[in-house]
């Protein structure tokens, strides 16, 4: 949980103690972008993207991390950057936005509280009963401010973006998987609608 909470925490700008996965993730996908206010797009005009995915898996009983290939989503991130009018250079060439992709797998046990039986002269102490359990998985991407960087310095961050649920069998046992069970048509939905829901990235 700590490296669940410590990840989004530097990639969305949210605490941990605010943090939590929307309870309809389960079923669907929830997307969620935000970006730093003040940021004039239009001053940007290239753009590279990371091909690898950042992985922090915490579907076994050790956290583990690795880096996965995402060069499928590749293309529908730079369609809607270039549909903005921001122009795609090689990844590892000078660029103005960098834009990185991370992921957060895990699962969670749910509980619900049990029969509790009150008796002369003792308290009460319901257990929980395990009702089951569910896999989530979050693709989480961010645009950095390679422009105005200072050297030695931390990227600023210009926009972040969490689709909830869209890596529940991603790379079907986490860092150890194939890949085989990837919803690639999933995840690309996802993006193409946090673009959507992100007007204000254009260049005039």
């Amino acid at each position: 949980m700590n490296a669940r909470c410590a990840v989004l925490a530097t990639l969305l700008a949210l605490s941990c103690n605010s943090y939590s996965v929307p309870s309809d993730v389960v079923n669907g996908v929830v997307v969620i972008t935000q970006f730093t206010p003040g940021t004039t797009w239009g001053s940007y005009l290239t753009y590279s993207v990371d091909p690898s995915v950042a992985v922090v898996d915490e579907t076994g009983a050790v956290t583990v991390s690795c880096s996965v290939d995402g060069s499928q989503l590749v293309p529908t991130i730079e369609s809607n950057m270039n549909a903005r009018g921001y122009e795609n250079v090689p990844f590892g060439e000078a660029a103005d936005i960098e834009i990185k992709m991370d992921a957060l797998l895990g699962s969670v046990n749910t509980y619900v509280p049990g029969y509790c039986g009150w008796y002369p002269y003792y308290y009460c102490y319901p257990g929980w009963t395990y009702t089951g359990s569910y896999s989530f998985g979050t693709l989480v991407l961010t645009m950095g401010d390679t422009k105005n960087a200072t050297p030695g310095g931390k990227l600023p961050l210009l926009w972040t973006n969490a689709d909830y649920g869209v890596l529940a069998a991603y790379f079907d046992s986490g860092c150890t998987g194939s890949g085989t069970s990837v919803n690639w048509v999933k995840i690309r939905a996802a993006i193409d609608q946090a673009f959507s829901d992100s007007p204000y990235i254009v260049r005039p």
